[in-house]
């Protein structure tokens, strides 16, 4: 058997497509990435398609785009006659709707991550299909359930290492949170540029605070241009990193900055700075309001804001009030929950393979 995983973009942007090559790996079943190196900085990896375009471009020069890589997703399937599918984003299932269900008919899995183009009207009877013809549909978040059509069965798919989750859980190690020198740190893709820019404001030359924005996309430079212009003192840049790095970096800040402008895309999504925050036993600024300002609040993994008034006496508070065994157990006790929803989703990928 071999397994085509096809992505909406940058292999780099997409690291929730470990969590299948991972169960694929451990079962030696062959498979390929299929992919859009959008910004050129990927790893040649798989099947690249490498027509550059960045968010600046216009609907209609997006929409082009999107027709020549589905094209070339569609040639590259043909070619290679795998036997079944993993899809990631509706914006490409939509594009591919037919072909799907001429040719992969209830062998193909649907992945979704994010609010898109299917919640346009003109393009609900593509996506129903796509749902309607897929194996199962796979959501990264309970919150984008609400958002999606009814009549179909969703299971759940978060965003993690699940051998870190194991051993984070097996371990379980307390943590030991700097209270003096915060490090408040944005990891990832750095997109939101408002949202950002309130949390610099609010912390902007704050004795004993850091800001580090590490990782990249559109809004980094912007907020570095900002960070100069003000003559902010206390902000670090690093730009792009290996994933591997990705925990060390983590694990030397105090606080991980998942705080974004509230719009429904936002509001319902998981992101993956959440997961690795609870891995990692980091509490988290979140947007109040949300399904992440929910679960903190619920479980009390950190402060739900609806803006940055106060932020750094409110750091400071919960900084001085926390106990670092009773934060780790708060943090254990939604990876087990999440656990349950792996364990669903990973039978049914087994199932799937069969």
């Amino acid at each position: 058997m071999k397994i085509g995983l096809i992505l909406p973009g940058n292999i780099w942007f997409s690291p929730y497509v470990t969590i299948y090559t991972k169960i694929l790996n451990d079962n030696k079943i062959e498979y390929d990435l299929i992919s859009w190196n959008r910004d050129g900085r990927d790893l040649k990896m798989g099947y690249q398609y490498d027509d550059r375009i960045d968010n600046t471009a216009s609907r209609l020069k997006k929409l082009l785009s999107y027709i020549r890589y589905c094209s070339f997703i569609k040639k590259t399937v043909k070619r290679n006659n795998y036997d079944k599918l993993i899809v990631f984003g509706p914006q490409i299932g939509i594009f591919i709707s037919n072909f799907l269900k001429k040719n992969y008919k209830n062998k193909y899995i649907f992945d979704y991550r994010d609010l898109s183009i299917e919640q346009n009207v003109f393009f609900k009877y593509p996506f129903i299909e796509v749902l309607k013809n897929s194996y199962v549909n796979v959501v990264s978040s309970p919150g984008f359930i609400s958002c999606l059509p009814d009549g179909f069965d969703y299971i759940l798919s978060h965003n993690f290492n699940i051998e870190l989750v194991r051993q984070v859980l097996c371990d379980n190690t307390s943590i030991t949170l700097p209270k003096d020198n915060i490090c408040v740190l944005t990891i990832g893709g750095i997109r939101d540029y408002s949202s950002n820019i309130e949390i610099v404001k609010s912390l902007s030359n704050k004795e004993g605070f850091v800001m580090q924005f590490v990782g990249k996309g559109y809004a980094a430079d912007l907020i570095k241009d900002y960070v100069i212009t003000h003559n902010i003192a206390n902000v670090e840049f690093e730009g792009y990193y290996p994933k591997e790095k990705e925990g060390g970096y983590i694990q030397n800040a105090s606080f991980l900055n998942i705080f974004y402008p509230r719009k429904l895309s936002h509001d319902t999504a998981l992101s993956n700075r959440f997961y690795n925050a609870l891995i990692y036993r980091r509490p988290m600024i979140v947007t109040k309001g949300t399904t992440q300002g929910d679960y903190i609040e619920q479980y009390q993994l950190g402060l739900s804001i609806e803006d940055g008034d106060n932020l750094e006496m409110k750091i400071r508070n919960f900084l001085s009030t926390l106990n670092d065994d009773i934060f780790s157990n708060r943090c254990n006790d939604l990876l087990l929950l999440f656990m349950k929803d792996y364990n669903k989703f990973e039978g049914k990928i087994h199932d799937f393979l069969v």
